[in-house]
């Protein structure tokens, strides 16, 4: 089968839905299918509202071959790249995942309405965490929340310490009610996997190592502050213990629907062993695969 993916970002860059798109690429590869991937870094289109998109439909219209030899069009948050081109290839299989909200205005009515928009014109669709259909109003076909590689499961052990923290340095992600705990609870030794406009504020408490590959820190931290999903299901895959903190109703309605705040203990531990990218790229070939 060839698919296509579209998203936003691609591999080497690090980030959520980054790892998710490469993650499920190697392993439809694996399984012995043909992966394009198209990306920002491919288009390389003027970041100007209304004329980037603009210039984005008019590359990829250029590029039409590469949707024409595809069977399936995997739109990862950028449905709306692919929208003139759901109308001229009507038959063509189209599958979005939805990975999130923009957090620092999740209730943006264009932005929602996108959202609506591509759940209703694909033929299958993906959400990343229940919350998203609580406040986009979409019905998605499958609700996950990432994936992990299970032989990278580890118990926790009695001489790790320390907490990591993963994720963009910014009010809206809960940051800055961890860092008044930190102020509580002194005595912690912080390593911070992410940058932005709170690096400094960040400084006072530990060590900031920027947006890197954060699974040496899982491997020795005691606790794990994640920024979204995909951290968390890494960290508990690592061994790692959650603390969650959220700031804004929507940040806690990402966590408070989620299975890393329903779940305790040995069922949270059964479940993010079956979150396995494996499974993942399985259920997205059923929806490739199906008729609708």
């Amino acid at each position: 089968m060839r698919i296509l993916f579209l998203t936003r970002r691609a591999h080497p860059k690090i980030g959520g839905v980054e790892r998710h798109v490469e993650e499920v690429r190697k392993v439809l590869v694996r399984r012995g299918h043909k992966v394009t991937i198209i990306s920002e870094k491919d288009i390389k289109h003027p970041h100007i509202k209304f004329f980037g998109l603009l210039s984005i439909w008019i590359w990829l219209f250029k590029h039409r071959s590469l949707i024409e030899k595809a069977d399936v069009v995997h739109c990862h948050d950028v449905f709306i790249w692919y929208l003139p081109f759901r109308f001229l290839y009507l038959h063509k299989k189209v599958v979005t995942t939805i990975h999130g909200m923009e957090m620092d205005n999740p209730l943006y009515p264009v932005s929602l309405w996108q959202k609506r928009l591509a759940v209703r014109l694909s033929n299958k669709s993906v959400g990343v965490g229940e919350f998203l259909e609580k406040y986009s109003g979409a019905k998605f076909d499958l609700i996950t929340y990432g994936g992990i590689t299970i032989h990278r499961y580890i118990v926790i052990h009695k001489e790790r310490d320390g907490v990591v923290y993963v994720g963009r340095l910014e009010e809206n992600t809960g940051l800055l009610k961890f860092l008044k705990w930190l102020e509580k609870n002194p005595g912690f030794k912080v390593d911070f996997c992410g940058d932005g406009p709170l690096r400094a504020e960040c400084e006072k408490y530990g060590v900031v190592h920027g947006f890197t590959d954060p699974e040496p820190f899982y491997k020795k931290a005691e606790y794990c502050v994640p920024g979204g999903y995909l951290a968390a299901l890494e960290a508990l895959n690592s061994g790692c213990r959650l603390k969650l903190f959220w700031d804004t109703s929507v940040k806690e309605n990402y966590w408070k629907l989620s299975p890393f705040f329903k779940l305790k203990g040995a069922k949270l531990s059964k479940w993010v062993k079956l979150q396995t990218w494996e499974s993942m790229t399985s259920k997205y070939l059923v929806m490739y695969n199906s008729k609708k």
